[in-house]
C-alpha cells in the first residue's frame, strides 16, 4: 500500500457518515411491477413522427402556407412570397393590366385627379398616359411611360415603364407577388423609405379587386421596385436595372 492509500484509509476512519436509507422496500416494489412494453413505446414514437409528417405535409400542400415556409417578404401594402412553382396566369398584357379609367393630364403633365398625395417622377418627366382605379382601400393611380431611348418595351406590360401608386388608409396589403428561384428579392432603403427590389423573373403579381380579395387571375411582371412611402405604396416596373429604378423612386415629388 502506498503512502497516499494509507493516508486515505486513515482519513476515512475518522469521518462521520450519515446512516444510509433503507431502500430495499422500494426496490422490491419496483421489481414486482410488470416491465413496460418496448413495442408500445416504439409504436407511440412512430405515431408521433407520423402526426408530425402529416402536419408538415398538409402545410406544404396549402399554397399560402407553403410559400410562407419557403420565404416571405413584406412592406405595408405589399407581400412577396417565394414559391417552388409559379401559378399559370393569362398571357394577354392589355387585359391583365386592368389599369382603370383614363384621366386627363394638365399642361405640365400632372394627372388631373384628386389624391391626398400624388407623385410624379421627375427623372422620367410627365407620363404619356394616366389611369385611376377605385379600390376598397382608396385609389390606384397608374402612370404609363412609352418605350424610348434607354427604356425598352416590357414584354409583360407592353409599355416602357409603369409607375403605380396605391393610396389608402394604411391598408395592410394592396399587392401580392409570387416569385420562384429565378427571381432575386433584395431589401433596400430608398432615402428613408423601406423598399423591395425584384429582379430576374418573371414573377406573378396580383392586385386587390373591388371586393377586397385577390380574385384577379394575375399577370406576369418583370423587374420591379416596391417603395413604402408612409401611406402610399409605389410600384415601379420596367426592363430597367436596380440603380435606374432607385433613381426614379428618389425623384418622386
Amino acid at each position: 500500500m502506498t503512502e497516499l492509500e494509507r493516508a486515505l484509509v486513515s482519513l476515512g476512519a475518522e469521518l462521520a457518515y450519515p446512516e444510509a436509507p433503507d431502500v430495499s422496500a422500494a426496490v422490491l416494489r419496483r421489481v414486482a411491477e410488470p416491465a413496460p412494453s418496448r413495442g408500445r413505446g416504439r409504436r407511440t414514437l412512430v405515431l408521433a413522427f407520423a402526426v408530425l409528417a402529416v402536419a408538415v405535409g398538409a402545410a406544404m400542400a396549402v399554397p399560402q402556407a407553403r410559400t410562407a415556409i419557403l420565404e416571405f417578404f413584406r412592406l405595408r401594402g405589399a407581400t412577396v412570397e417565394r414559391v417552388e412553382t409559379l401559378p399559370r396566369v393569362p398571357g394577354s398584357t392589355e387585359e391583365a393590366l386592368a389599369l382603370g379609367r383614363p384621366v386627363p393630364l394638365s399642361e405640365t403633365g400632372v394627372p388631373l385627379v384628386k389624391l391626398p398625395e400624388q407623385l410624379v417622377p421627375s427623372a422620367l418627366g410627365p407620363p404619356d398616359a394616366a389611369y385611376v382605379s377605385e379600390e376598397p382601400y382608396g385609389l390606384r393611380l397608374s402612370l404609363v411611360y412609352e418605350p424610348r431611348k434607354g427604356i425598352p418595351e416590357s414584354p409583360y406590360t407592353g409599355v416602357g415603364i409603369l409607375v403605380s401608386e396605391f393610396v389608402g388608409g394604411g391598408a395592410e396589403r394592396y399587392v401580392e407577388k409570387l416569385v420562384d428561384a429565378g427571381t432575386r428579392v433584395e431589401r433596400l432603403q430608398v432615402g428613408r423609405y423601406p423598399a423591395l427590389w425584384l429582379e430576374g423573373g418573371p414573377h406573378v403579381v396580383f392586385f386587390e379587386t373591388e371586393r377586397g380579395v385577390f380574385e384577379h387571375p394575375g399577370r406576369l411582371a418583370g423587374n420591379t421596385l416596391l417603395v413604402e412611402r408612409d401611406d402610399v405604396l409605389v410600384r415601379i416596373e420596367g426592363e430597367i436595372g436596380r440603380e435606374r429604378a432607385i433613381e426614379i423612386a428618389e425623384s418622386l415629388e
